[in-house]
């Protein structure tokens, strides 16, 4: 990953206690869904995506490496964010907040979510109106 003018590694071991030595599988393209390829979205409180249904990856993963992007029509005048996360609990999880210019596309690369014990994430919402927020979501490898 390359930040500014500085070049980050991250060891993939260091990742292993919360993964329990959980093999990593790479795509060289992603698994895409038409319910997240940037459809308008609300206001929405905790909510389980199915992985396996939704984006066809192997029941039970310990994690999910995503690259997100997300946009808000009004988010220059509000907080709109979408937060994803293993657990229903409110404000729980990583979270991804839209620029403060409205209908801009805001990314994130090579985000990795940890999973509930069936494999699977939640996500939430705050828009700024109904059905102003659009999400695109694409998993580019996950652990198992």
């Amino acid at each position: 990953m390359r930040l500014g003018q500085q070049n980050i590694e991250v060891d993939a071991l260091a990742l292993m206690p919360y993964f329990n030595s959980a093999r990593f599988v790479a795509r060289t393209t992603p698994l895409v869904s038409t319910s997240w390829d940037g459809d308008a979205r609300s206001t929405t409180a905790k909510t389980l995506i199915d992985l396996s249904a939704v984006f066809g990856v192997p029941a039970g993963i310990k994690g999910v490496l995503l690259y997100v992007a997300i946009r808000d029509s009004g988010s220059a005048a509000t907080d709109t964010y979408l937060i994803l996360g293993p657990n229903s609990t409110a404000n729980s999880g990583m979270g991804f907040s839209c620029l403060t210019v409205n209908d801009r596309w805001a990314r994130y690369g090579g985000v990795t979510i940890p999973c509930s014990t069936d494999g699977d994430i939640y996500y939430q919402i705050a828009a700024s109106g109904a059905s102003t927020f659009d999400v695109l979501m694409e998993v580019w490898g996950y652990w198992q």
